[in-house]
């Protein structure tokens, strides 16, 4: 079977073929990339209290060590994700995990607050270009119908996973053996992950398709032939290469577009981390106990699982833009409900439960959204921007709702003001403008 129907013409030529083997495994290596993105992101937050005793370093320092990596996420995504346009996204997946895996190491060599700090703002850089490239492969290597499934299933899985997974493995050792050896175990696993994406992740067609090399034509068929399909006969028409470069991001024709999901990414980040960070406090604050806090916090997390599949089952059969906005829809009402009840622990559940499933997928479909909307050639550098902008968003969520409750703000009324961010997104997303021909 062809890669793509007769006259059919993709920047994609695995749009409207079925999935084979080896897409499945590509899908399963940007899972497992998720999945060590989730682990080495929280690393810090596993090792925090026992560092703190035995460093004897107070909650301020714990977090200028918390957020470094926050920081080297937004410029790993908005710096280097580009790259992925020029030089091919199996090169940039390489070198993030060359990043992740230098950074991690040199975290468990550190022995000073400065040297741990840059350590992990070096591992936050790697971990800002991962997030991005595991969404790209997931869309580059699967056709259109199930492209929604599987942005969203890896978004929305794999990084949770790999925190879920990591605070397990990290009780584990810390029971065994020291501190060190919590990032030395992410040292190892991206080394591991290194050598099987070396060895078995072909280069994305789209990107061969999009570079034009004066060889694109025997390399898009030579990567087919990997994943199990017939070659094509030629490349889809050209592009005008001329606009593909990152500043056409902010010229008239994509602006508009790029204005728009910035501003969603970072309203539903800013909320996002806000409930992410807060949640167990507020139950505990409403007389409860902190493991009863946690408890109420994970199953939010697992509940979220489903909801980013199920959200993107509807991808396939609606628009996205329009899911997108109904997920947006339901975390706002979800959010202002964890705000008002009552109280009652069932609420809690309940009501946080809810916001899981509808914020799982949110982050799913706008990452499918991301991954559809921009133009092969900067599909990694609008990605890139979006993604560390929203980073950033994600550190001023949990600080200004800090800042609101030590002025004698209710958990209703905080609550209340960050519905309103999923509120405007919905709008924004509902209304995005079709992408130009650049």
């Amino acid at each position: 079977m062809s890669a793509a129907p007769p006259g059919l013409t993709s920047e994609n030529p695995l749009d409207h073929a079925p999935l084979r083997f080896r897409q499945f495994l590509v899908l399963l290596i940007a899972l497992l990339l998720a999945a060590l993105d989730g682990y080495d992101a929280l690393s810090m937050a596993f090792v925090a209290p026992v560092l703190a005793t035995e460093w004897g370093i107070d909650k301020s320092i714990t977090g200028i060590l918390l957020s470094s990596s926050l920081v080297g996420m937004a410029i790993g995504a908005i710096t280097l994700s580009p790259l992925a346009d020029k030089l091919g996204r199996r090169t940039v997946v390489l070198g993030a995990l060359g990043i992740m895996t230098v950074g991690t190491t040199l975290s468990a060599l550190a022995g000073s607050v400065p040297i741990l700090a840059a350590a992990r703002l070096v591992t936050g850089i790697g971990i800002g270009v991962m997030i991005a490239m595991t969404t790209l492969l997931s869309a580059e290597f699967t056709n259109m119908k199930r492209r929604p499934l599987a942005v969203a299933a890896v978004a929305t899985m794999g990084f949770p996973l790999g925190g879920v997974v990591g605070g397990l493995g990290a009780s584990a050792i810390l029971k065994a053996a020291t501190w060190h050896w919590v990032f030395f175990a992410g040292s190892i696993a991206g080394a591991v992950l290194f050598i099987l994406v070396f060895l078995t992740l072909p280069e994305s067609p789209t990107f061969l398709i999009a570079k034009r090399a004066h060889d694109a034509l025997d390399r898009t068929n030579r990567v087919l032939s990997r994943l199990g399909h017939s070659a094509i006969l030629e490349l889809p028409a050209a592009v005008d290469r001329q606009h593909i470069r990152y500043r056409a991001l902010f010229e008239p024709g994509l602006r508009p577009i790029v204005f728009r999901l910035t501003a969603t990414a970072v309203l539903i980040a800013t909320s996002s981390y806000y409930i992410l960070n807060w949640m167990p406090q507020m139950v505990v604050d409403a007389g409860f106990t902190p493991s009863q806090g946690s408890l109420v916090s994970a199953q939010s997390g697992m509940i979220g699982f489903l909801g980013g599949v199920i959200f993107a089952t509807f991808a396939s059969r609606f628009p996205p833009t329009r899911v997108a906005a109904t997920a947006m829809v339901g975390a706002a009402l979800a959010l202002a409900a964890v705000g008002l009840v009552p109280p009652v622990l069932t609420l809690f559940v309940v009501s946080a439960g809810v916001l899981g499933f509808c914020l799982a997928g949110t982050t799913g479909m706008l990452y499918t959204i991301l991954a559809t909307t921009f133009p092969a050639g900067l599909r990694a550098s609008g990605m890139g921007f979006v993604m560390g902008v929203m980073r950033i968003a994600s550190a001023a969520g949990p600080a200004l709702a800090g800042f609101m409750f030590a002025q004698g703000m209710t958990r209703a009324g905080v609550s209340l003001i960050f519905a309103v961010g999923p509120l405007v997104a919905a709008v924004l997303i509902a209304t995005l403008p079709k992408r130009p021909v650049i």
